[in-house]
């Protein structure tokens, strides 16, 4: 069985709390848009931490009308590609910003056509990605991008 103790004492524990909370609330910043569709759950379009935006991942929700686009992949991937930078633009950012994104695909057989689009998003300097096959996505989705950006 281990054992495991504490090197500080009870009386260092509050003040510890406490700088943590002031340093989350410093450099957390939530980042929302109308121009994005709200989300579907307990969670933020976007969190900006310091230089660095989390967005969310996006489906293909259309802002407007809060209907899901899917008449064809190709469709599909834009407009979770228009959300996304919707988000970017809210927070002062464009594609250049981004550095990483994981693409999430119910089918891999659509990968040729979502590249192709999701590639024209982007100049000469493409984020790193990743690519997964999943089972199943919220909404009946059949594509969820998120991304990270730097200023």
């Amino acid at each position: 069985m281990f054992s495991c103790q504490s090197q500080s004492s009870p009386a260092d524990a509050p003040a510890a709390e406490e700088s943590t909370a002031e340093i989350d609330a410093a450099t957390k910043k939530v980042i929302k848009t109308s121009n994005a569709p709200n989300p579907v759950g307990p969670y933020s379009q976007a969190i900006m931490s310091g230089n660095t935006l989390y967005l969310a991942g996006q489906i293909a929700i259309n802002p407007e009308s809060g209907e899901m686009v899917t008449t064809t992949i190709e469709k599909e991937t834009r407009q979770v590609m228009d959300n996304l930078q919707a988000v970017l633009e809210e927070a002062g950012m464009n594609m250049d910003n981004v550095v990483k994104t994981t693409i999430y695909m119910t089918d891999l057989n659509n990968f040729g056509k979502v590249n192709e689009i999701y590639g024209s998003y982007f100049g000469d300097m493409p984020p790193a990605r990743v690519t997964v096959g999943v089972a199943a996505l919220p909404k009946g989705a059949n594509l969820e991008i998120t991304m990270e950006a730097v200023r």
